[in-house]
């Protein structure tokens, strides 16, 4: 048989063949890498991010023209500083308080010490001098350390800081299952606690290496002794931004947000992992932020003014003072400038982004899929290369977009599944390839939402006829005078723009979790609550009312600049109880509700026509909205076929902060009247009418009421009338 005959005839179950084996080898690496080899893959994938560093720091270097970073300014105690003034370990402290007092006169905006202040100096007014230039200058941050219990030195674990410590201040409570993957720790070292009270902020030093010892990542937070204590640079830009502990919102797993007070509606976030950690986006080599040293800022040779508006940090690049660390790109690297870009980090909200595990496995199962079906397809003379081609096709993407937009993109997974997904293949063809050509029988198939797919695996009984009782809420919605309005178009053209009016709002049915019922024509009947059982079943329905409305006035702005009609559409809702199930015959039947509280919810759709609203609600909806909606009461209806009557309401807004004021004070008259209608002050309520009008020119309700109220001065109703108003249509 030819290459071409055997393509044509056997290709299209093959590529299914090869769809499943690439699913398999994707499933098979997750349960490996995630189950057996977790630490090891990710061990080598951090690795990888290593050899990325080198072309992208290329890259930043040459946008900089190699001119340091100098919003934060490093204050190295480097070995200059060390020569000129002696071992650090015999430094007096009344150094580094000259060194806060003259930072401050030239108007710093912070000034953090990477510097571990442990031990009380045998002249206590040298500690002294120290935590009063702290405290006179008010933007210090000093650094703290964590540590483990060591009995065998009688080190045992504490169960509260230092006494006197002011931890309240300096740290956070948040709740237990927001922090319980948080590192944590059994010690507070340090005793100079009038030094730390004295300090704007304070935070730790510790960093948190991977198993290779390199720092890739910091923890924002550590546990200790019930509470929250946040990294040295968190403090930092706590501190500068004025954030309170409730400007701080934690995600757990995925980001802290910080909302400013003094920038309003504007939020910085910080990406953090499952333990809390911030991956750090490296900017450079050491020395990409400014140094000056130590010595000659002390000497003040270095003008004061330079430091103005600056973070300053204090810290060390002398290899023998033990804050050299290894980092993804260099094998020394200074702890103070790890703290810097941090800080700058989050204040620049520039991370490296890393994208979750699903978006992985999607695009190790693209990859799987396309080298699959290659070699299910093509012979293995193209097919081979081929897969080499794609795995140097997908590693050169990953470089790139690491390099370009900070994007670390998994390699490790997608190249192990895109080669167990080709090896998979080989053996499918030459195991069962040429035993066998009977083509794939397909399993029959139900087109329902995702929802009720969900739930026929969970309940595999619910393909047999009949139903249950539900409490749910019907949703109908039909486009207003559809027919002449499409009586323009041609046939062709009707049917693409319902086609993109019902693909927008079907989005929103099931954006709100709504069971898509069934399209009759325009109208789409859809239901929250079934089949899977829904808590707030009415909120998603208006809620999803309230989207399709702001929809469509984007879609009418789109229609009306390409020239094509306009569409309004009318929604009805109501909640209740309802019969939902398979209904139909045996070889037939589609899942669907039934019951006098769906046909209610068709009434409604069809009553917006009477009041010129666009969204019209059942009393029973709204008792269930619970006040969460802007409603107002429209009247007491009985619809065609019912003899009690129905108080209905307009849904208007999710909130009152998205109304103006005209059309709040308009909600409030079209009340007023409402009222002096009922109490058959007809005059009274006909002012109140038309002054709602004249605040909403186009409001129906209003307009309805005024010839309503001028019907009855005329001729009044009988002394019996209950002020009920009767659909005599659907």
């Amino acid at each position: 048989m030819s290459f071409w005959k055997w393509k044509t005839k056997g290709a299209l179950p093959k590529v299914g063949v090869a769809g499943l084996l690439a699913l398999i080898a994707v499933v098979a690496v997750g349960l490996v890498t995630e189950l057996q080899l977790a630490n090891i893959v990710e061990s080598f994938e951090a690795k990888t991010l290593d050899w990325r560093y080198g072309q992208r720091l290329d890259r930043l270097a040459r946008q900089r023209d190699g001119v340091p970073l100098d919003d934060i300014i490093i204050v190295d105690i480097d070995d200059r500083s060390l020569d000129k003034l002696g071992p650090f370990s015999q430094w007096p402290r009344t150094y580094h308080a000259q060194l806060i007092d003259y930072l401050t006169s030239g108007h710093a905006s912070a000034i953090a010490f990477d510097v571990l202040f442990m031990e009380p100096s045998r002249d206590p007014s040298v500690d002294d001098s120290l935590a009063a230039a702290t405290f006179r200058s008010d933007i210090v941050y000093h650094a703290m350390a964590f540590s483990a219990a060591s009995p065998d030195i009688f080190l045992y674990a504490m169960t509260a800081p230092p006494e006197g410590f002011q931890s309240e201040r300096y740290s956070f409570s948040f709740p237990g299952q927001v922090t319980a993957r948080f590192p944590s720790a059994e010690r507070m070292d340090g005793k100079i606690v009038r030094l730390y009270n004295a300090a704007a902020g304070i935070g730790f030093a510790n960093f948190s290496p991977d198993d290779d010892s390199v720092i890739r990542r910091m923890p924002m937070f550590i546990n200790f002794a019930g509470r929250q204590y946040p990294a040295l640079s968190f403090a930092v830009v706590r501190g500068l931004l004025n954030l309170s502990a409730d400007d701080i919102k934690l995600v757990p797993g995925k980001r802290i947000v910080l909302a400013p007070p003094g920038l309003p509606g504007k939020h910085l976030v910080i990406p953090i992992d499952k333990h809390g950690r911030m991956l750090i986006n490296y900017l450079g080599t050491m020395g990409t932020f400014r140094y000056v040293s130590y010595y000659d800022v002390l000497m003040q040779r270095v003008p004061a003014e330079l430091f103005e508006g600056r973070i300053v940090m204090v810290g060390t690049s002398a290899a023998g003072l033990a804050d050299i660390r290894p980092v993804p790109f260099q094998g020394a690297f200074p702890g103070v400038e790890i703290h810097a870009t941090i800080i700058h980090n989050i204040l620049t909200q520039q991370y490296i982004f890393r994208p979750s595990k699903v978006l992985i496995y999607l695009l190790a199962l693209c990859l799987a899929v396309l080298v699959a079906v290659a070699a299910m397809v093509l012979r293995p003379w193209w097919s081979g290369p081929l897969a080499l081609f794609m795995s140097a096709a997908y590693l050169t993407l990953a470089f790139q977009l690491f390099t370009h937009s900070a994007l670390w993109l998994e390699v490790v997974r997608p190249l192990a599944t895109l080669l167990f997904g080709f090896l998979g293949v080989f053996i499918y063809r030459y195991v069962e390839e040429e035993r066998s050509k009977r083509r794939i029988k397909g399993m029959f198939q139900y087109y329902l939402s995702a929802s009720v797919v969900e739930e026929l695996i969970k309940n595999p009984e619910m393909l047999k006829l009949g139903g249950e009782h539900r409490v749910a809420t019907a949703f109908f919605s039909d486009i207003k005078d559809f027919t002449s309005v499409s009586e323009g178009l041609s046939p062709e053209a009707l049917v693409t723009q319902l086609n993109e009016y019902l693909s927008a709002m079907t989005a929103i049915v099931f954006a709100h979790h709504g069971f898509l019922d069934k399209y009759e024509g325009d109208a789409i009947m859809a239901v929250f609550g079934v089949p899977v059982p829904l808590e707030e079943h009415a909120v998603n329905a208006c809620r999803a009312a309230l989207e399709m409305q702001r929809k469509l006035v984007d879609l009418r702005q789109k229609w009306q600049a390409e020239g094509k009609p306009q569409f309004h559409a009318r929604i009805g809702i109501n909640s209740g109880p309802m019969i939902a199930g398979n209904i139909g015959g045996e070889q037939r039947f589609d899942y669907t509700v039934i019951g006098d509280s769906v046909n209610l919810a068709s009434r409604l759709e069809g009553a917006n026509k009477s009041y010129g609203t666009s969204i019209m609600i059942s009393e029973f909806t709204q008792q269930m909205l619970n006040g969460r909606f802007v409603t107002r009461e429209l009247d007491l209806l009985r619809v065609k076929g019912k003899t009690l009557p129905v108080r209905v309401y307009e849904l208007v807004a999710e909130q009152y902060e998205e109304l103006e004021e005209r059309q709040l004070r308009a909600l409030d008259l079209f009340a007023q009247g409402l009222a002096a209608y009922r109490a058959r002050q007809w005059q009274e309520a006909l002012r109140a009418f038309r002054a709602a009008l004249e605040l909403q020119p186009n409001d129906g309700p209003s307009r309805v009421y005024c010839e309503r109220c001028a019907l009855f001065l005329e001729s009044p109703p009988a002394s019996d009338w209950d002020g009920v108003f009767e659909m005599k249509t659907k």
